[in-house]
């Protein structure tokens, strides 16, 4: 094939079209496969009310001494 712009693009889209059919492929036998689940850290669990109960407390203004 010839080396013009019209080559290029012509192996460009090509390219991207192998890429998005290999990519269909894989998630076609991937589909039954289940999500493993979410690991919780216990630290990160014990820290969020806390965390949430500041970010409430600051956000409506109640609390805030002048």
């Amino acid at each position: 094939m010839a080396d013009t712009k019209v080559s290029r693009n012509k192996q460009a889209r090509n390219a991207e079209r192998r890429q998005c059919e290999r990519e269909l492929a894989e998630a076609l036998e991937r589909r039954d496969e289940t999500e493993p689940p979410l690991e919780v850290e216990e630290e990160a669990v014990a820290v969020e009310p806390a965390a949430l109960r500041a970010a409430d407390s600051g956000a409506d203004g109640e609390g805030a001494t002048e």
